[in-house]
């Protein structure tokens, strides 16, 4: 499934489920996208500091950053990692 991006607002804030939804990966999916250093999608905490919220500007940046790394209707994590800015 390929993100819709007119339907992605890059000011608002966007919960996982939204995120995942938006995306067509699993919540799981992106908790992995998270914790890699650094952040494939990067997050912030709510104001009680239980939810991560994801900018949608974030997500469409992580999103256009994947190259064709979709085999067999699942999408090949190494592909949205962020390359190194050469020196």
């Amino acid at each position: 499934m390929r993100p819709d991006f007119h339907r992605i607002v890059p000011d608002l804030l966007y919960s996982v489920m939204a995120a995942r939804k938006l995306l067509g990966i699993s919540h799981t999916t992106i908790y992995e996208y998270m914790r890699q250093s650094p952040p494939v999608l990067p997050y912030r905490r709510s104001e009680n500091g239980w939810h991560r919220l994801i900018l949608g500007s974030d997500i469409i940046f992580s999103t256009t950053r994947r190259s064709s790394g979709e085999e067999n209707g699942r999408t090949d994590k190494s592909a949205l990692s962020v390359p190194e800015i050469p020196r």
